[in-house]
């Protein structure tokens, strides 16, 4: 969870922001997120109060070293040794990664991901090419504005529609990634971070398409969800300033007649826990509608922003595992 949480504050980091050059600075911020599906449910409803309330981190960064850390674990991530050293605070100790043992364990992952992808897909059709898809993006600027964390922001939404090509989604069904942010002025210390997770990814998987390498194994099984997030990338440059606070919201759309099958699929235990997070959802007026399913959200919001980055570093006294 705290893995698939980094990952996506990463995402709505490089999809909105672009890159400069290297410098340092520290960032405090704070992410939640809500996965759907069985999985997610289990997470949600029983993931204690991280999955509840999010978790607070800082990001450092000061010339080739990244350190992300929160009160229990931290990452620091050294582009000259090509090394991630993975930090256990608790216990004062650490473990080491290298970036050839990531590239192994990604190509694996990714194999693994679009072999199953692929069965999945033989088994439901006899056709060999699934959908041609399109895309259709959308930006509003609501009018609304707010104070947070002490920053002046407008609200800005994003839409990425993704249906069958040639028709609309309601007539083939699709997928929907919406991108609630709270815009506010640009922040160097925030493109600084970013600018270093771009170059990070680049020289780890030699490939600047960084948002389509940390979500393989989703894209690899939701095409739909590849789509809309290159589509992200090639608009994000359009955006003024930086995002205090972003909403990222991924819903599946089921075409006409196949509304029921995810239910019927889903089991007793995954109904139950469905059924749990869309009363919990109906609370707060935020389930979504028929025939959609929400498959994750996330909401990343900045607290603070410094040009001090301070030690980014393995801790003194920290011990090797």
């Amino acid at each position: 969870m705290t893995r698939f949480r980094s990952v996506i504050s990463t995402i709505a980091a490089l999809v909105l922001s672009a890159s400069v050059a290297l410098a340092e600075g520290n960032v405090q911020q704070k992410t939640r997120v809500h996965i759907g599906g069985v999985v997610g449910g289990i997470v949600n409803v029983f993931g204690g109060k991280a999955a509840r309330e999010g978790v607070t981190s800082n990001v450092s960064v000061k010339g080739n070293r990244m350190l992300t850390a929160n009160e229990r674990s931290g990452e620091l991530v050294d582009l000259t040794e090509e090394k991630i050293y993975r930090l256990d605070y608790s216990r004062k100790s650490y473990s080491v990664v290298t970036f050839d043992e990531l590239r192994k364990q990604y190509e694996e992952a990714k194999k693994e991901a679009q072999e199953e992808a692929k069965e999945a897909k033989s088994s439901k059709s006899e056709k060999s090419e699934g959908p041609e898809y399109e895309v259709d993006f959308k930006v509003e600027e609501t009018g609304e504005k707010q104070t947070i964390n002490g920053f002046s922001t407008r609200q800005v939404i994003a839409t990425a529609t993704v249906r069958e090509k040639g028709k609309k989604l309601d007539e083939s069904g699709g997928a929907v990634l919406t991108a609630d942010m709270w815009m506010g002025p640009k922040i160097p210390v925030m493109r600084e971070i970013v600018a270093f997770q771009q170059k990070y990814f680049k020289q780890l998987y030699g490939d600047s398409t960084v948002e389509m390498q940390q979500m393989a194994v989703l894209m690899a099984t939701t095409p739909t969800f590849a789509k809309a997030m290159k589509e992200f990338s090639k608009k994000r440059s359009a955006f003024e300033g930086d995002a205090i606070r972003t909403t990222l919201t991924f819903e599946s759309v089921a075409a006409p007649g196949q509304e029921g099958e995810e239910e019927e699929s889903a089991g007793l235990v995954g109904g139950l826990l469905r059924n749990a997070m869309k009363k919990r959802q109906e609370k707060k007026g935020d389930a979504p509608a028929p025939g959609r399913s929400r498959l994750f959200e996330s909401t990343t919001e900045v607290l603070a922003a410094s040009n001090d980055a301070g030690d980014v570093g393995v801790p003194a006294g920290f011990r090797g595992k």
